[in-house]
């Protein structure tokens, strides 16, 4: 019982852990009140479309479309400030409240993964210094709340490294709170169910395991249809007619007339369109890569260009470099890490990419988690 205490002891007020903590409170601080001082709260550009569903939801008692179900935490937050009056500072200090609870918790995970202080510091140092995403926290729409909702249920997943049966409880809830947060949501879905896969069912039967992988298969290509046809102003089938690399950004200027099933709107029109027109398919699928990992935008200044090279991609290098310890140490957490890349990846080539790289930022905090090993074998040398 006395090891026990004095391990707890040195758990909780460990000196090199309590420094680490409190470098990483001070930094996420003084990054935040600078983005708040410095661009102050948006409600312009993105954050508008929230703000006016918000008022139509408080005016009429429903959403405009069913797919706003899908952002419906961000539009019943600033409706409910707004029904107060209450200004858009709570939705904001809400958004930065998840967002330092992620952050800590990011570290946190770093540091049971990896052993060691210095690793996961490093990379919380990293998550706040991507200022790209941190900016949205002062932005009321849907990004900031979805990043920080999406790195908390990753880093629960990932702490853990055998799943069982109670858990598939939180895993739903965690898939329902983030597909409340925004569509991509979803995409959390096949991520979650192959990690459990991998942790949980190793050891039980072969019908047990192809049964799970068929319903599991086969529930998340429900969902995603039904959210797919859920109406609203998207139509899948339009990136493809007009050859969009970035989302409403057209390059030809006459549409393609080839024929749709299901108004464009569901898996299997997606498949229909794949099986008949394969050539274009894959050469906007390369261009849409070469956007979506290549970061560059034309419109963006060149220095804007250059800081987002100069942050992002040696932190790609870290992650590809890591790749092969992870696949000797990790195996299980670096197959869910890299089938949520890959499916979000996945989820741009089979729409369009971002005109202000959102999606990939959603993706980067785990590109900076894969990365660790590289960043631990660095740090070691210095010792």
């Amino acid at each position: 019982m006395g090891l026990s205490k004095a391990a707890l002891f040195s758990h909780l007020f460990n000196p090199a852990r309590r420094q680490a903590v409190l470098a990483v409170l001070l930094l996420w601080l003084l990054v935040n009140i600078l983005l708040l001082t410095q661009q102050g709260i948006i409600i312009t550009g993105e954050a508008d479309k929230y703000i006016r569903m918000a008022r139509y939801y408080l005016a009429n008692g429903h959403l405009l479309t069913p797919n706003l179900r899908y952002y419906s935490i961000i539009i019943f937050l600033l409706a409910f400030c707004m029904k107060f009056h209450l200004g858009f500072f709570p939705v904001v200090a809400v958004q930065m409240l998840v967002n330092l609870s992620a952050t800590l918790y990011f570290f946190n995970t770093i540091r049971k993964i990896f052993h060691s202080e210095g690793v996961a510091l490093a990379g919380a140092i990293l998550l706040l210094l991507n200022i790209p995403y941190q900016s949205f926290n002062t932005a009321v729409q849907s990004e900031s709340i979805f990043q920080s909702l999406s790195l908390l249920a990753s880093c629960y997943l990932l702490q853990r490294e055998q799943l069982r049966a109670r858990h598939l409880i939180y895993i739903l809830l965690f898939v329902v709170l983030l597909s409340l947060s925004r569509p991509l949501g979803l995409l959390y879905i096949p991520a979650a169910f192959v990690y459990f896969y991998r942790t949980s069912l190793r050891h039980v039967g072969r019908i047990w395991r192809i049964t799970f992988l068929v319903a599991s298969s086969l529930a998340f290509l429900f969902v995603l249809d039904r959210a797919m046809g859920s109406g609203g102003e998207y139509d899948f089938m339009l990136p493809f007619q007009e050859e969009h690399i970035i989302c409403g950004t057209p390059t030809l200027l006459h549409p393609l007339n080839f024929p749709v099933v299901d108004n464009g709107n569901s898996v299997y029109a997606l498949i229909y369109y794949i099986f008949h027109h394969p050539g274009q398919f894959f050469r906007l699928a390369l261009l849409k890569t070469m956007s979506f990992w290549g970061l560059y935008r034309s419109y963006f200044s060149t220095r804007h260009n250059l800081v987002l090279v100069l942050f992002f991609y040696p932190i790609i290098i870290m992650a590809a470099l890591s790749l092969r310890r992870w696949r000797r140490q990790q195996p299980d957490r670096l197959i869910y890490l890299l089938t949520l890349i890959l499916v979000t990846w996945g989820t741009v080539v089979l729409t369009c990419d971002d005109w202000n790289i959102r999606v990939f930022l959603s993706i980067s905090p785990y590109l900076i988690l894969l990365s660790s090993p590289f960043l631990k074998k660095v740090l070691s040398r210095q010792e």
